[in-house]
């Protein structure tokens, strides 16, 4: 059956940690409730911040307008859990989605979908397997067990014998009569009747978790296990045995049975390969390459894929014996689902972490994008070219985006760096460079996007959150990155060092620099936010309160440079001298995280507050009290007010703008 998981799932904070290229954020108090997508700021061009008076009270609204979406070019990215193409019907190809979480369905090859989750919207999907005679029957597994499904995913049932642990892995006999569960326990279950009564076998007290299944032609089931390798059946699942001491204590995260005994097994990220049904194993994958998904195509040659984290794919034309490398434009996503068309050489589905579905119809070589209408279109920074007012770049979970004619039309720049996460972007104020912050460093283009340059290369891989040219010296620029502190160039994009005497293993979310000081700096870190007075040379914390919080966004007013604004993951804090100390403000009516701070000129004496989950926030006197001003239930992670005074945001449902 052609179906296929994706590995090392992740959501909330430690999704966050894994885009930050396995940072480690210090915990905050009260818990982060975060986007499970991303976690950054945008720091505003500095503008006059209105001045409280102790009795003020919000002036008078007219209401929120009414925000008018502005993402055409810029697809829907989604999280592929796992993939499933019908055996008796390949053009039904069923897909799992864990972020947003869903079930689609496509009755035409991918071309296009319908949700198919019915009545399991609320939960994210991990495995997922098709009837080998009924493109209606589908099964999935959850991190709170396993449902099925006989009319199309219409609606779905709980399999009630399987007990409410994460199901990693699904798979079903040829012909359907038998069905097989693995997840986080000792062994696996079976079923004769598609999933209605179960019985559990124990492998062994020593396995912790299944997290592969596979049967092969001839009814041989195998289990791939977590350090304990891999694990055969020879009668339907009622007895097992460990076979093949060189995988004895690897984790095995796919299995893929060809035929007379021929198996292939990814274990600890490398390929392996059996001619004897599992008791010899051969390693034939390319050498310093590591895999997080693979998978075997249908012709004679044997097309073989392996797909990264991060660094492409690999494909091979005969088995193993050669190896080329493809994909490029995939280069950065990581590759975590694969499966091919059994019926058709050189049709394979490919799943990405957060980078939505493609598939290829020539082995490899080339891959489009088949969710495009699936998900969200994540915009996570914003930013106006300083010397043409129709010129706007988006930064998205797949790179930057630019739109020429005021935002009504978008289309990627950063393709040919493969999929970049952009989470911060400036210009100069000349608006000849461009700096995008990636999770992989900071690149720089000076030519509209045209091409990038990977500036901070020799630092290696770095996650930056934030950029910052500083307006007191434009070959000057910061960056805020995740665990390396700050980086900083000096001339504008060739030389990068990090600067961190003081801020040692912190992450920075948020830089601003006083507009009247080119001495002092504020960097909003996970704890609090620290100041330097000696341009970065050497920093001090200035926290909130007497337990960490992690600042995202930071605002100076330019007429008084010492009022500051933090953005925090309890809501905005504010400084009148200069962030020595801080103060809460306008809790009891904004208490969330707030990602974004801004301010508008065509709104004269309003602050806005983008959060997280919660939409924008508007305030009049300073911060002290807020309304919210539309987009509920929407995270605001980028605000930007353009030269004309029109507001543009950045979302978790893409681009919008004012009227």
């Amino acid at each position: 059956m052609a179906s296929g998981r994706c590995v090392f799932l992740l959501t909330g904070l430690a999704l966050i940690a894994f885009l930050a290229g396995g940072c480690d954020l210090r915990p905050t108090e009260p818990p982060i409730e975060p986007s499970p997508t991303i976690r950054l700021t945008h720091t505003p061009v500095p503008t006059p911040l209105p001045t409280p008076v102790e009795t003020a009270t919000p002036g008078p609204l007219t209401g929120p307008p009414q925000w008018r979406p502005a993402s055409q070019g810029i697809p829907a990215q989604i999280g592929v859990a796992g993939v499933a193409v019908a055996p008796s019907d390949r053009l039904v190809v069923y897909l799992a989605a864990y972020e947003p979480g869903g079930i689609y369905r496509s009755d035409d090859g991918g071309k296009i979908w319908r949700p198919a989750g019915g009545g399991l919207e609320s939960l994210a999907p991990i495995a997922l397997a098709v009837h080998p005679e009924d493109p209606s029957t589908a099964w999935v597994g959850t991190a709170t067990g396993a449902y099925g499904t006989i009319d199309g995913g219409q609606s779905w049932h709980l399999m009630t014998d399987l007990p409410p642990v994460p199901i990693y892995a699904l798979a079903a006999s040829p012909g359907g009569d038998g069905l097989f569960a693995g997840g986080e326990a000792a062994g696996v279950w079976r079923s004769s009747d598609g999933g209605q009564t179960w019985s559990f076998v124990n492998l062994a007290d020593t396995v912790s978790g299944v997290l592969s299944l596979a049967v092969a032609g001839n009814g041989t089931a195998y289990a791939g296990t977590a350090g304990q390798g891999v694990w055969a059946s020879q009668d339907g699942g009622k007895t097992w045995q460990s076979v093949g001491d060189a995988l004895a204590s690897a984790h095995v995260t796919v299995l893929r049975p060809v035929n007379e005994g021929r198996l292939y097994a990814l274990a600890e990220g490398h390929l392996y390969f059996s001619r004897d049904s599992g008791d010899t194993w051969d390693m034939v994958g390319p050498p310093q390459f590591e895999a997080l998904s693979f998978a075997v195509g249908p012709d004679r040659a044997g097309h073989l894929y392996l797909g990264s984290k991060g660094n492409a794919l690999a494909v091979s034309p005969d088995g193993g014996s050669s190896w080329t490398f493809e994909g490029e434009e995939l280069r950065h996503a990581d590759i975590t689902c694969l499966v091919p068309d059994a019926g058709t050489p050189g049709l394979v589905y490919l799943g990405t972490r957060y980078n939505g579905l493609y598939h290829t119809t020539d082995a490899g070589k080339s891959w489009t994008l088949i969710s495009g209408d699936l998900g969200k279109p994540v915009v996570a920074a914003l930013a106006q070219d300083p010397t043409n007012p129709k010129v706007f770049y988006a930064g998205a979970l797949d790179g930057v985006y630019r739109s020429d004619d005021g935002g009504e039309h978008w289309r990627l720049v950063s393709g040919a760096m493969g999929k970049l996460f952009v989470q911060g972007l400036a210009i100069d104020p000349s608006g000849d460079r461009i700096f995008a912050g990636t999770q992989v460093g900071v690149y720089v283009s000076t030519d509209g996007g045209q091409t990038w340059l990977w500036a901070t290369e020799e630092l290696g891989t770095i996650a930056v959150f934030a950029l910052l040219v500083d307006p007191h010296d434009v070959e000057r620029v910061y960056a805020g990155s995740c665990g390396h502190n700050i980086l900083r160039s000096t001339d504008a994009r060739g030389t990068w060092a990090s600067i961190h005497h003081g801020l040692e293993t912190l992450s920075v979310h948020a830089l601003a620099v006083d507009p009247a000081d080119a001495q002092l700096l504020y960097a909003g870190t996970v704890e609090a936010v620290y100041r330097s007075t000696d341009r970065g040379e050497t920093w001090q914390a200035s926290p909130f309160t007497d337990r960490p919080l992690t600042t995202f966004a930071l605002l100076i007013d330019s007429s008084m440079p010492q009022v500051v604004l933090a953005g925090t993951t309890v809501g905005v804090y504010r400084s009148e001298d200069s962030g020595q100390t801080w103060q809460p403000t306008g809790h009891d009516s904004l208490d969330a995280t707030v990602a974004s701070l801004a301010l508008s000129s065509a709104d004269p004496g309003a602050i806005y507050a983008g959060t997280e989950h919660r939409g924008l926030f508007r305030s009049t006197d300073g911060g002290e009290n807020w309304q919210p001003w539309g987009l509920q239930d929407t995270s605001v992670y980028a605000i930007l007010a353009d030269s004309a005074g029109t507001l543009w945001l950045g979302t978790d449902q893409g681009v919008f703008r004012s009227p």
